[in-house]
C-alpha cells in the first residue's frame, strides 16, 4: 500500500480537525436519544478533545501543533481545583458529578504533552470500592443525598477502570485481575460503552502504555476482535473498524486484516477529510424515566476521525514507516 496515500489521508483528516475545532479549543460531541445519532445536538464536553490529542501524538504537522495548543488550553480552562474534570463543560448548562473517566483520559494526555496540572492521584486512588476497583463518579456533598446518584455511584465499569490504569501507568493487581477475568470469561461489564470493541481498544492502549498485565488477555482480545469482521479488515462502521485496527496494532498483530482495514478507511474518508459519526459511548443512565431510552448516545465526526488517524498512524509507525518515532507531514 502506498505510504503517501496514507500520509495524505492523515493530512486531510488533520485539515478537517483544524477547520472544525471550536475557537476556544473544544472538539464537538453530539448527543442523541437513538443509536443512529439523528437527530442529535451539540453537548459540550472535554472528553472528545482528549481523544483528538491522543491521536495526534507522534505526528509532526503545523496545523496539528495549532490544534494541540488550542486543545490543551481548552482542557486546562475546564480544570477545577484538585485536577478535576466533569463530562459536561462550564459552557454546558447541565451539571454532573466529576468522574474518573474524564479525569483519567484528560490527565493522561496532558501528562503526555508535558503539561502541569493539579495533582489528582490521591483523589483517584481514594475513589474505590471494597474490592479495590475504581468507581466512576466522585460524589461530593452536592450529590451524596441524591438517591439516583447514590445508585449510580456504586457501579463499576471495566472500561473506566482501564482508562484509570492508563493514567496511573502501573499495574494494579485488583483492577488488572478484574479486567482480565471479564475478558477471559466474556463477562463484558460497561454501563457507558455499548461495544466490546471499546473495551478492547482501551485495554490495548493501556497495554501500550505500561499496563503489562493486560498482556495476559492479548490472544483472547485479538481472536475476539477478528470475529467482529464483516469482511476482511472491516469490523462494522468506520468507528468500529478504527477501534478494531487500533486494538490489533496496539497488541502488535499484523496480517491481511490490517492492510485491508486501512484500505477500507482510505476509501471511506469523506471529501472534507472526516469519517462518519457513530456511537462510541453512552451518557449516564436516567433510570428514573418511565420508558426507554434511559440514556443518550454520543459520538461525532471529530471523534471517529481521531480514532482513524490513530489507526493509520500506528500502521505507518509499526509496520511500514522507516522513521519509528514520528510521522512528519
Amino acid at each position: 500500500m502506498e505510504i503517501e496515500n496514507i500520509k495524505n489521508s492523515i493530512k486531510g483528516a488533520i485539515n478537517f480537525l483544524y477547520e472544525n475545532q471550536l475557537n476556544y479549543g473544544e472538539f464537538k460531541t453530539f448527543a442523541s436519544w437513538n443509536p443512529w445519532l439523528f437527530p442529535s445536538s451539540f453537548d459540550s464536553s472535554p472528553f472528545v478533545t482528549a481523544f483528538v490529542l491522543y491521536a495526534l501524538k507522534d505526528i509532526e504537522n503545523e496545523k496539528g501543533k495549532i490544534i494541540k495548543n488550542k486543545a490543551i488550553n481548552f482542557l486546562l480552562s475546564e480544570q477545577e481545583k484538585g485536577g478535576i474534570w466533569r463530562f459536561w463543560t462550564s459552557k454546558n448548562k447541565k451539571r454532573i458529578p466529576a468522574d474518573l473517566d474524564d479525569i483519567s483520559t484528560i490527565s493522561f494526555v496532558l501528562k503526555e504533552n508535558g503539561i502541569n496540572f493539579d495533582n489528582n492521584l490521591q483523589l483517584i486512588l481514594n475513589n474505590r470500592n471494597e474490592n479495590g476497583l475504581f468507581l466512576t463518579w466522585i460524589m461530593d456533598k452536592e450529590y451524596k443525598n441524591n438517591i439516583f446518584w447514590r445508585i449510580v455511584e456504586k457501579n463499576v465499569d471495566c472500561v473506566v477502570n482501564a482508562n484509570v490504569l492508563l493514567y496511573l501507568g502501573k499495574n494494579d493487581p485488583a483492577v488488572c485481575s478484574f479486567i482480565n477475568r471479564v475478558i477471559k470469561f466474556n463477562k463484558f461489564r460497561s454501563i457507558y460503552y455499548p461495544s466490546k470493541l471499546a473495551l478492547y481498544y482501551m485495554v490495548s492502549r493501556a497495554f501500550q502504555n505500561n499496563i503489562t498485565s493486560f498482556g495476559e488477555s492479548r490472544d483472547i482480545i485479538i481472536k475476539s476482535t477478528l470475529n467482529y469482521q464483516k469482511k476482511v479488515g472491516v469490523f462494522g462502521n468506520d468507528l468500529e473498524t478504527a477501534l478494531a485496527l487500533d486494538t490489533l496494532f496496539n497488541f502488535n498483530y499484523y496480517g491481511k486484516e490490517g492492510d485491508s482495514g486501512i484500505h477500507y478507511l482510505l476509501k471511506s474518508q469523506l471529501k472534507n477529510g472526516s469519517w462518519e459519526r457513530a456511537v462510541f459511548f453512552l451518557g449516564p443512565p436516567f433510570w428514573f424515566l418511565e420508558t426507554p431510552p434511559w440514556y443518550r448516545y454520543y459520538g461525532s465526526e471529530e471523534l471517529t476521525t481521531a480514532l482513524v488517524i490513530e489507526a493509520m498512524k500506528n500502521y505507518l509507525l509499526l509496520e511500514n514507516y522507516d522513521q519509528k518515532s514520528k510521522i512528519i507531514l
